[in-house]
């Protein structure tokens, strides 16, 4: 798949709330939408969403998307990839934490984590006291930005 179709597929799940809103994403993907809005009601309005088929159909435009367009989908992925970054980092340095502080048993040996909407370092920041030292500081370096 090629760069821009990636980049597409990632501001429309975006879009879409399958990774819920995070703050680092929300203002840049909210910006490539409203930048692309020419090309989606003109290229794709009769395309149903879901699947793949508005990035599909936006890569079929791709000779006809505007530079505005082609710059904020960029930012977009740069914010996407920085959230990303720091995901994997929340998730190494505090996986047990995690699972000790803000999970839900959903049987002996699954649990099932909410996430979105900063909940997760939400309930990190709350157990503060009972972090083991690489997973705070971890979240005093994400909370001090």
């Amino acid at each position: 798949m090629r760069r821009f179709e990636q980049i597409l597929l990632l501001m429309i799940f975006f879009s879409l709330g399958i990774f819920g809103k995070a703050a680092l994403a929300a203002d840049p993907v909210e910006r490539a939408i409203e930048a692309c809005e020419y090309e989606l009601t003109h290229f794709c309005s009769t395309v149903t969403p879901g699947e793949g088929r508005l990035m599909m159909c936006l890569g079929a435009h791709e000779d006809k998307i505007s530079v505005g367009c082609a710059v904020a989908v960029y930012e977009a992925a740069v914010a996407i990839d920085v959230l990303a970054g720091l995901i994997a980092a929340i998730g190494t340095a505090c996986e047990q934490e995690i699972i000790d502080h803000c999970a839900t048993p959903a049987s002996d040996t699954e649990f099932v984590v909410e996430a979105g909407q900063g909940q997760v370092v939400a309930c990190l920041a709350a157990h503060e006291s009972n972090l083991g030292n690489s997973c705070k500081s971890v979240i005093s370096e994400l909370l001090s930005d």
